[in-house]
């Protein structure tokens, strides 16, 4: 049995068109976890180990950028890449390197995410469940958590915000929130592409490019991915 997974993302601006994928690997980029507290610094390390700098770091957890040092919010944001580099392509990895963020998932329909051991409990059939951990795309609401076990795609960054959001995101955030940003259209011309593959004949692939379309006037964004891989239960009657 083979599993295929493909999918795509589209993004159109009035000002800007762009086709992008996934980063073939992080180049000379600076890797940044930055857990905010009113107040607290934050500090950015580069890749290559050079000592910390301090850096601005703009997020929309209240639906407006906002210095993460300015927000009463108990925030963590993941860059690009921190993501390229950690090899976190979706929320069950982000636990990794988020240690208060537990997503548990055997299918997308029994899947659970919580905050500080907060959020929908796992259940056999879950996906008809309120959820206690909002997942938000480009400020739209998923509403189902099967949506947060697909892979990132062309993502700008990551915020997860830990305690109770109810104010701006609605009833399903008592224990949190994951607000996903993915890269906005520019006028630049890029391309990028990367494949991995793994055991059991996993391979993925990632793609995209980003241009202007009409100068300085309109400009498109297009990411695609597609993953496969073969099943892990041999079926002695098939032979496969």
């Amino acid at each position: 049995m083979r599993i295929s997974v493909p999918s795509f993302v589209i993004a159109v601006s009035g000002a800007a068109v762009v086709f992008s994928g996934g980063n073939a690997a992080a180049q000379d980029s600076a890797v940044l976890i930055a857990a905010a507290a009113p107040g607290a610094p934050v500090q950015v390390a580069a890749a290559q180990g050079a000592a910390p700098v301090a850096e601005e770091v703009f997020v929309t957890a209240r639906r407006r950028q906002e210095n993460v040092q300015n927000i009463p919010i108990a925030v963590s944001v993941l860059d690009s890449g921190t993501l390229d580099v950690t090899g976190s392509l979706n929320v069950l990895k982000l636990t990794q390197i988020q240690p208060s963020l537990q997503f548990y998932s055997t299918n997308p329909r029994n899947s659970s995410a919580t905050i500080r051991g907060l959020g929908a409990p796992l259940g056999l059939a879950n996906d008809g469940v309120e959820q206690g951990v909002g997942v938000y795309v480009d400020q739209v609401y998923n509403s189902r958590i099967a949506s947060a076990t697909f892979d990132f795609l062309d993502i700008d960054q990551i915020e997860i915000l830990r305690g109770p959001q109810g104010t701006l995101y609605g009833k399903n955030t008592t224990a949190g929130a994951i607000n996903v940003t993915t890269r906005k259209p520019s006028f630049t011309f890029e391309a990028n592409s990367e494949v991995t593959v793994g055991n059991l004949g996993y391979v993925q692939a990632r793609a995209g490019v980003s241009g202007p379309l009409i100068e300085n006037q309109l400009a498109v964004r297009f990411a695609a991915s597609s993953t496969s891989r073969r099943g892990t239960i041999y079926n002695v009657t098939t032979s496969n």
